[in-house]
């Protein structure tokens, strides 16, 4: 049963959304009109932006900190168009160093050179997005939305909350359908800017039999604008529980931070990648990590 990882996979999906790129803006003016749209209007144009966003290719490159239950790393992770590759330059806080080094450059050197290995990556990353899409069609339908305090600059606040005429299918619809939460948007340029949700209640699967997911789990999504066109995920933070067949007890808490957002040739091959990668190694990591987060409330 696979149900509480597939959550966390949703959620961090996002932060590997393809490049954000088109812009859908408003065709009137609330203003000038004298009415102030809907918040679900907006929402789904917001969602409409981020799904067509997906169908033009664009890369990065950036810095990643994750902090979790089992590790810390610091990763210089560059997308290509065979799917992501990423050097670790930090473990548990210690830079990797002598043979911890070597082992790294052994691991990237064959990783690039397995087909079996990259075609794994891609595979899951095309399920990944796939999952995403469908999950986010969902989000208009499943939720109601409503303004929440005033509006400041061109940043709102959108308040939602499980729509109870919308009945989920499968598991992945339930566990989404069970949040509720707080959304901060650009309504200028109907871009999503961060997205704060907790399940409101526990999901049972099976009748509880075959496992739950715990009330209360949280999660964000940040997103910033790294050039004119372009957005991309700059944090993600998941903390959920559960169990699997009412015996195996299952908890996700996991934090990633990304900056240092940098464009990525278009054709950059992963050997190339390999060799942008060797720079922030050599440079070493004697700077630290800011995390990009939200202000928090």
């Amino acid at each position: 049963m696979h149900a509480l990882r597939r959550l966390v996979t949703v959620v961090m999906i996002a932060a590997a959304v393809a490049p954000f790129c088109v812009v859908l803006e408003a065709q009137t003016s609330a203003a000038a009109s004298g009415n102030r749209e809907s918040a679900h209007d907006l929402v789904r144009d917001v969602i409409y932006n981020e799904l067509h966003d997906r169908e033009r290719d664009s890369h990065w490159e950036y810095r990643s900190e994750c902090f979790s239950s089992v590790e810390d790393l610091v990763r210089e992770q560059i997308e290509t168009d065979n799917g992501p590759v990423f050097r670790v330059l930090e473990r548990d806080g210690s830079p990797l160093e002598g043979p911890q080094r070597e082992r790294e450059d052994e691991r990237l050197e064959a990783y690039i050179h397995s087909p079996g290995q990259i075609a794994r990556v891609q595979h899951a990353h095309a399920e990944d997005e796939e999952r995403l899409a469908t999950i986010m069609r969902m989000l208009p339908d499943a939720f109601l939305f409503e303004y929440a305090g005033a509006q400041s600059g061109d940043q709102v606040r959108i308040a939602f909350r499980p729509d109870p005429a919308f009945v989920p299918s499968g598991y992945e619809a339930r566990i989404v359908h069970a949040l509720a939460g707080m959304l901060t948007v650009d309504q200028r340029l109907r871009r999503m800017i961060d997205m704060r949700g907790v399940l409101a209640e526990r999901v049972d699967f099976g009748y509880g039999l075959l496992g739950h997911v715990e009330k209360g789990g949280t999660f964000e999504i940040h997103r910033r604008q790294v050039s004119a066109a372009h957005w991309k995920t700059d944090l993600v933070e998941v903390h959920v529980q559960g169990k699997i067949l009412m015996l195996k007890t299952v908890s996700k808490d996991q934090r990633e931070a990304r900056t240092e957002f940098r464009p990525v040739p278009s054709g950059t091959t992963l050997a190339e990648a390999k060799d942008m990668l060797n720079e922030p190694a050599d440079r070493g990591t004697q700077a630290r990590l800011v995390p990009a987060a939200s202000p928090r409330r």
